[in-house]
């Protein structure tokens, strides 16, 4: 089957990387994937892989570009079906797509927009989303975000924290994230870096931060006030990492949310689980279920205090580090291997193609669509701060 894939990017970004790892994977199955995608950071990966890359107008630009290049490229390469990758492809895809592409559309994120077309099958990353979503009558099918657990695992964590001149003796908490303000990601990084600020008056930690975005520079300086004021280097930013392992392999603990949290388990490292309002959560073997089912990320907390008790419980305990590191490991091999998420996608593939096209029921799907989506670019461009971050808390972020 001719597939093509569309990321929304190939900067960056844990749902991109899944989208070409995943056109990799499903070769193994028989299909035949391209991506059609605009250049970006990963575009040397994407090319090393060997699957066809298409470059594509930006999708964030309103011009109709991207979709209209996209039904050129259907028509042109007669693809089987289009696989489009967070909301703006798959809003875009579903009108240009046709009526005789099937269209499946993932959404990564924690929420789904409600302007998405509702005839289109959906794939998600938690099994409460998917419930959700079926609940509203969508086809919806659960994918958890896939791990290469051969690309992803420690090998040599002393060579690795040699890479970052790292002592014996220290103790690493590393953190693999975009440094923007998107789900709060810098907000939390910043308290991490106070908490570990304050830690290291006794105790001999080094905090690993690989990512880039608008906060690096903030990062940055924050890192230079703690490392002067102790007098050694305590917060390392070391930037984008086109491949973070050595940071996760340095790291007796990791804080981290969504894919990047579930690499750190990969690496079997333990893990501090961060998302937004103050959030902070130790995975243990009693909160593990409800990451699984909820997705490895989570609102509302009593913020640095929370975070100050995980660390502290953690550092102090090298034993249960390791345990926890076991733990996760088991876990992500059980639920979350890229092997066995190919298998599953191949097989909804084949679903989507099966799937018989009624048109009264797509005409009355996009016309909703239309109104639902116009209505929010109206809320981006006149609406207020808090229509905007409405819109935001509900999957669709600009």
């Amino acid at each position: 089957m001719k597939v093509l894939v569309c990321p929304h990017q190939l900067g960056m970004g844990g749902s991109q990387l899944n989208a070409i790892e995943m056109a990799v994977a499903v070769r193994r199955h028989g299909h035949e994937p391209t991506v059609y995608a605009p250049p970006g950071v990963l575009t040397e990966a994407l090319e090393a892989t060997d699957v066809p890359w298409i470059p594509a107008p930006d999708a964030r630009i309103r011009s109709g570009k991207w979709a209209a290049r996209l039904g050129q490229v259907i028509r042109s390469e007669r693809f089987d079906l289009v696989h489009a990758y967070e909301w703006r492809p798959c809003l875009q895809a579903s009108f240009a797509g046709g009526w005789r592409t099937p269209v499946l559309m993932s959404v990564m994120a924690m929420e789904v927009p409600s302007f998405l077309p509702t005839h289109l099958p959906l794939v998600v990353g938690t099994p409460a989303l998917t419930n959700r979503m079926k609940n509203e009558g969508r086809t919806a099918y659960l994918l958890e975000p896939p791990v290469d657990m051969h690309r992803h695992q420690t090998r040599d964590a002393a060579g690795a924290r040699q890479t970052w001149g790292i002592g014996d003796a220290e103790i690493v908490v590393s953190v693999v994230s975009m440094l923007t303000t998107d789900l709060e990601k810098l907000q939390g990084i910043l308290s991490a870096i106070s908490v570990v600020d304050r830690l290291s008056d006794t105790a001999p930690l080094r905090m690993l931060i690989a990512g880039d975005g608008e906060g690096l520079e903030t990062v940055r300086m924050r890192a230079d006030d703690v490392n002067r004021r102790h007098g050694r280097m305590v917060i390392q930013p070391v930037g984008f990492q086109m491949d973070p392992t050595s940071v996760y392999e340095s790291a007796d603990i990791v804080l981290g949310m969504g894919s990047s949290a579930i690499k750190g388990l990969a690496h079997g490292k333990a893990l501090i689980v961060q998302g937004e309002g103050g959030y902070w959560q130790l995975v243990d073997e009693f909160s593990a279920e409800g990451f699984i089912t909820n997705g490895w990320f989570g609102s509302e907390g009593a913020g640095v205090r929370d975070l100050l008790i995980a660390l502290t419980d953690l550092i102090e305990d090298p034993w249960n580090r390791r345990r926890l590191g076991a733990l996760g490991r088991e876990l992500v091999e059980q639920r979350y291997s890229l092997s066995r998420a190919s298998a599953e996608l191949s097989g909804i593939y084949v679903d989507t193609v099966m799937r018989p096209q009624r048109i009264a029921q797509a005409t009355r799907s996009l016309a909703r669509s239309a109104v639902a989506s116009a209505r929010y670019y109206a809320t981006m461009q006149f609406g207020s701060v808090v229509e905007k971050e409405e819109w935001a808390r509900r999957g669709a972020n600009a």
